[in-house]
């Protein structure tokens, strides 16, 4: 196996996405016969077929998927020896590959501008999802960090709170609702509520409350995004449950009210998140340090984008 090479594995992998040697030799840019010539090359290192032909289309045999798994695996190693070295550059030249809670989208987006004025060459790969896809990524070893409410304790993450989340119950200025004080949770959990989809921490939040209470909210509409449920909501659909932060401008407006019912705002926290063990580049671990320094949430609180 010791002439078996990375560009075979390659052209390997592409074959099984094209199934044509054709369309492989295209998207590689090489020509037919070259990819020809290191498939050959492959079947004389390992002594067997990785390919058959069956009607137009080119499959792999179980050799060749064989390979292409072990092939996988050894690209996984490359990309960890490429992750690793970064510990060795600058931090300016580094790489923050982070991904956001679409609730937590609008602020950490502003704590990621302060940073970059800090490191103006920091290359950033910001990826929002909700929570289920976020932690998802912080397994697969996707991203370096995330930014999230609660992750789930049994996880093997590190979890450190930088900040208060103040999450409140909102619906139109309209509403019948809207102007009085003290609702009892009892009355509240008549009204409709506008949700996230299931796998958010914000939708799992409010319901594991509200049952830890011994009652349970009407689900209505369900929404993907927070903004979205705050369109409906001022529109009427029902009651939205969110991060206080992110309704400001529209509760200045007029357009929302945040409700005042027995209990809440319930107070969390936002977190920044990383596996156990990870080692940081310095481009993370720079980020982590500037994000548990209080001055720069107070800055932005004093801007009224996070309101305590």
């Amino acid at each position: 196996m010791r002439n078996l090479t990375l560009r075979q594995l390659e052209i390997l992998g592409m074959l099984e996405a094209t199934g044509s040697y054709t369309k492989a030799a295209n998207q590689l840019h090489l020509t037919q016969s070259a990819v020809y010539l290191q498939v050959r090359k492959l079947e004389q290192e390992i002594g067997l077929p990785v390919t058959e032909q069956v009607g137009k289309k080119v499959y792999l045999t179980d050799a060749g998927a064989q390979v292409l798994r072990s092939g996988a695996l050894i690209g996984t190693e490359l990309e960890n020896l490429k992750r690793s070295l970064e510990h060795l550059r600058d931090i300016e030249d580094g790489l923050l590959r982070i991904s956001v809670t679409s609730t937590a989208n609008a602020f950490a987006v502003e704590l990621l501008s302060r940073f970059l004025n800090k490191h103006p060459r920091v290359k950033i790969h910001l990826n929002i999802a909700n929570r289920k896809d976020v932690l998802a990524g912080l397994e697969r070893n996707d991203v370096d960090m995330a930014i999230m409410g609660e992750p789930s304790p049994a996880l093997d993450l590190v979890a450190l709170p930088f900040h208060r989340n103040y999450l409140i119950l909102v619906a139109s200025s309209n509403h019948p609702l809207a102007w009085q004080k003290n609702i009892p949770q009892a009355e509240i959990v008549k009204e409709p509520f506008v949700l996230r989809e299931p796998g958010s921490g914000t939708r799992e939040t409010v319901l594991r409350y509200f049952s830890e209470q011994g009652l349970h909210i009407k689900e209505g509409v369900i929404m993907d995004s927070n903004e979205s449920i705050k369109q409906a909501v001022t529109v009427g659909m029902g009651i939205g449950f969110l991060a206080r932060h992110s309704v400001v401008v529209k509760i200045a407006a007029g357009y929302l009210r945040e409700l005042s019912v027995e209990g809440f705002p319930l107070q969390r926290a936002w977190h920044l998140v990383h596996r156990k063990g990870k080692h940081l580049a310095p481009a993370p671990q720079a980020f982590k340090e500037f994000l548990l320094q209080h001055q720069y949430v107070r800055t932005i609180e004093e801007q009224g984008q996070i309101i305590n």
